[in-house]
């Protein structure tokens, strides 16, 4: 958790929250929000505004005129070679082609094809044109549109009425009160927390465009409302722009609470899961902090500032990509243009808000290292120097437990007797309650975590060079490339069920593992996959499409630090990935910030993780870190391990069936290899599969380009609004060939 100050690069932009806030010595903790009205909040459409728009009407074949961009299959961007054509073939087959609204045609007489070859390219929208020699053009016209409104089940459940995301939002440490010290129904912990301990904040707060710098708006109430925690651009805020020309950076949210100040000998924290990007958090006029980094939570101890009557403001600014902070996948441009590769950003608030009552004596965050097949080593923070003792009792399914004492800022070495493991077949997790205890041996804060015992190791294999081991056997990692963008919540999936059925995707097609991609998601996901059994092998975010410069790179380590640190308790985690192709890796050419340095870094952080130094980019061919991992499209390619890597096809597939009625821009749908229908994509993919399966002696891992369809990528093995593109018969059989490669690798062990 971060709460330093930082000096803020860029200009800022301004939040507002005002909260009222009950706190009572006979009930705990106790919130009393006074929120806008639910009618002052509605949904706006769940798709691209770029597929919303009125009738074009036809014109002329037109000569030295181009429209570039917007190319749509199946001649794409490269465009469709004809021998001996006429533009007239190309009309028809636009005509042909369905959402083709206007073609551009290169005469063979332009000689950039080949000797009697033109060149046909077919348009799905209308971009910016130009004058082009050799460019000549025809706009057959298209009928207006509404566009896309594909909200997930979920998403249409979401209403300003109801408070959204109420789970608890830190399963690995719920805090427990003494009420609930012996409630031993932990899953159940897990969802809701402690209502004692907690209280979230999201629902219905006012909301407000500002200017750069503009000065806090105390007292005053805000021109709009939105729902929080749902990022400003998605449609379920209710405030999402129409178009990249009226997308801001700038923005304050207001909320407004009562509170009782008699804290009953308790601190009050105000948690933040994460903003995007620049934050400065205000209460009752006093400055709590700033924080910068859209992916990491942190907290403001706001004991001594809380009254009867309370006003909570949170000043935001995000640059999106025009600023030099990683980002991923989000450009501005997205919103009227959008593109392969890049999506709508994700400004603002965009996990859960939520306020804390903890003993002024508490336990700050639990390190959990848990790589291994005996023993799990623990180290227990305290917000307090003094020497205090930790009981920690761990419990497995059957209800044994075992108790050990320890030191609190110390590591403590806890034996496992007969210890079962963690693995994505049997995803076995030991329950731990770490008690606080002071000089006295008096209990002062007691928190509910969890484990699962597992190695995961690069071994020499049975072919030329090393292949993964996961608790001594040799495994195949077979898995989706997961970007967790969501058609109603962009980041922030619209309730904890659908966060949840991203990841129960997986072994629902046979898989055993997801490469979460550019992004870190909320606490609650890796919790999910820790249970259900889903190995991560985990991106660090890029400043994607752009090399970062200096002052980017500071900005890069560090997230990189916090991820590592903020998500390193999960056993679902087996892998960090440090740079993804071209993104970002050639600025780190200087010590200490070289890639060694990065890959130095890492394995400081994190010795018992497994380390990608670059997936698929050039960084890779320098042959460091762990793994040899390339990128091939459509179909895998053959990656070679070596005594000191092993091999991985870090990316690969991209095979894509539009499904009519599900696509975030009709008719704007693209893929590297289109499929006629549903049915033909899991033929093609199983032709994949088969590929793979032939190379389990020296391939280790494969990565499925995509779990979803996101935004006009339609490559994804489930449509955007997470309905499945394939029948239960196709379903099955992606499974057992998925099944097939794992097993196959499997038997190397026997």
């Amino acid at each position: 958790l971060f709460t330093a100050n930082m000096a803020v690069v860029g200009v800022l932009a301004i939040v507002v929250v005002v909260v009222m806030l009950e706190v009572t010595p006979s009930s705990g903790l106790v919130i009393t929000p006074h929120r806008p009205a639910s009618s002052t909040w509605k949904r706006t459409q769940c798709g691209s505004p770029s597929g919303r728009h009125p009738a074009i009407p036809p014109g002329p074949y037109t000569e030295n005129i181009n429209y570039p961009g917007n190319d749509m299959p199946p001649c794409g961007p490269q465009g469709c070679i004809m021998k001996h054509a006429s533009y007239t073939q190309c009309e028809a087959k636009c005509n042909s082609t369905a959402g083709c609204i206007a073609f551009v045609y290169a005469p063979a007489d332009c000689s950039e094809a080949g000797k009697d070859s033109a060149i046909c390219w077919l348009k799905h929208a209308l971009g910016t044109p130009n004058h082009r020699g050799c460019r000549n053009t025809r706009i057959m016209g298209q009928p207006a549109s509404e566009g896309a409104d594909i909200p997930s089940r979920w998403g249409n459940l979401v209403n300003a009425s109801s408070q959204p995301l109420i789970a608890y939002p830190r399963p690995q440490t719920v805090r427990l009160s003494e009420q609930q010290r012996i409630n031993k129904d932990y899953d159940l912990l897990r969802d809701v927390g402690d209502n004692n301990t907690w209280v979230n904040l999201n629902g219905l707060w006012e909301f407000e465009q500002t200017t750069n710098n503009s000065a806090p708006p105390f007292g005053r109430q805000l021109k709009n409302s939105i729902l929080v925690p749902f990022p400003v651009e998605s449609c379920l805020s209710g405030m999402a722009p129409n178009s990249s020309d009226t997308h801001f950076t700038s923005m304050w949210y207001r909320l407004q609470f009562t509170a009782n100040s008699q804290q009953n000998n308790k601190t009050i924290l105000l948690n933040f899961g994460a903003i995007d990007w620049m934050s400065k958090v205000y209460l009752n006029k006093q400055l709590l902090g700033t924080h910068l980094g859209g992916y990491d939570g942190f907290h403001y101890d706001i004991t001594n500032i809380l009254d009867n009557e309370n006003e909570l403001l949170v000043y935001v600014y995000d640059p999106t990509d025009s600023g030099l902070q990683p980002l991923g996948k989000q450009l501005v441009n997205s919103i009227s243009a959008p593109a392969g590769g890049k999506y709508t950003p994700t400004s603002g608030i965009w996990q859960t808000v939520w306020v804390e009552s903890v003993p002024k004596q508490y336990i700050t965050n639990v390190h959990i290292n848990q790589h291994s097949l005996t023993n799990v080593i623990i180290q227990t923070n305290t917000n307090n120097l003094d020497a205090l003792s930790v009981l920690y009792t761990i419990m497995d399914k059957n209800g044994h437990t075992m108790e050990q004492k320890g030191v609190a800022g110390v590591l403590t070495s806890i034996a496992i007797p007969n210890a079962n493991l963690w693995s994505p077949k049997s995803p076995y997790l030991y329950d731990v309650t770490i008690t606080l205890l002071n000089q006295e041996q008096q209990v002062q804060d007691v928190v509910l975590s969890y484990f699962g015992l597992r190695v995961m190791e690069a071994d020499i294999g049975p072919g030329v060079g090393k292949r993964l081991k996961l608790n001594q056997n040799f495994t195949f990692f077979a898995g989706f490339l997961d970007q967790s963008w969501w058609p109603d919540g962009l980041y922030t999936a619209p309730s904890d069920e659908a966060l949840a059925s991203d990841i129960h995707a997986v072994p629902m097609f046979g898989m055993n593992f997801i490469r979460m991609h550019m992004k870190v998601n909320p606490e609650r996901w890796y919790y999910h996959a820790d249970k259900i059994g889903v190995a991560v092998f985990q991106d660090m975010v890029q400043k994607f499409g752009q090399t970062s410069e200096t002052v980017g790179i500071s900005y890069f380590v560090e997230d990189l630090k916090r991820m590592i640190i903020g998500r390193g308790n999960h056993p679902c985690i087996l892998q960090f990935e440090i740079f993804n192709e071209g993104d970002c890796y050639s600025a780190f050419n200087s010590t200490p910030y070289t890639v060694a340095d990065m890959v130095a870094l890492v394995k400081q952080l994190d010795p018992t993780r497994l380390v990608d130094t670059d997936s698929g980019g050039g960084a890779n061919k320098l042959y460091i870190g762990d793994v040899n991992d390339i990128h091939s499209y459509p179909y895998p390619g053959s990656p070679v391990p070596s005594k000191t890597q092993y091999a991985m096809v870090g990316e690969f597939g991209g095979i894509g069936a539009f499904v009519q009625g599900k696509e975030w821009k009709p008719n704007g749908c693209h893929a590297y290899l289109v499929a006629s229908t549903p049915h033909d994509e899991a033929t093609y993919y199983i032709k994949m599969a088969a590929m793979l399966q032939s190379q389990v002696a020296n391939l280790s891992v494969s990565v499925y380009t995509q779990t979803t369809d996101v935004e006009t990528e339609c490559d994804g093995f489930l449509n955007y609004d997470r309905s499945n593109k394939f029948s239960d018969e196709d379903t099955a059989a992606i499974r057992k060939a998925n099944q097939d490669i794992i097993e196959a690798a499997e038997r190397l062990s026997q």
